[in-house]
């Protein structure tokens, strides 16, 4: 299974590592600086163009930036029975 995380970029359901919220978990120095590493690297994926509410942190190191909210993400994971 794939989830759609915006503008027609998928990605496989047992590639996720976690859906993070954008706004609560960059507040966290750590994050911040995982963040811009990431996009110096340009591991950072922009799912869209609108402002991004949501990432994803996959298990290749990538991370991409989708303009749906983590909730919505993390239903469409549940719904889809990827996790428990």
């Amino acid at each position: 299974m794939y989830l759609n995380v915006g503008a027609d970029t998928l990605i496989r359901g047992e590639d996720i590592v976690g859906i993070f919220d954008l706004d609560s978990s960059s507040v966290g120095s750590d994050t911040k600086s995982m963040l811009k590493k990431k996009e110096k690297l340009g591991c950072v994926v922009r799912a869209g163009y609108e402002l991004p509410k949501s990432f994803v942190l996959t298990v290749d190191g990538k991370i991409y930036l989708s303009q749906f909210a983590s909730g919505v993400l993390s239903d469409m994971v549940k719904k889809a029975r990827w996790l428990p």
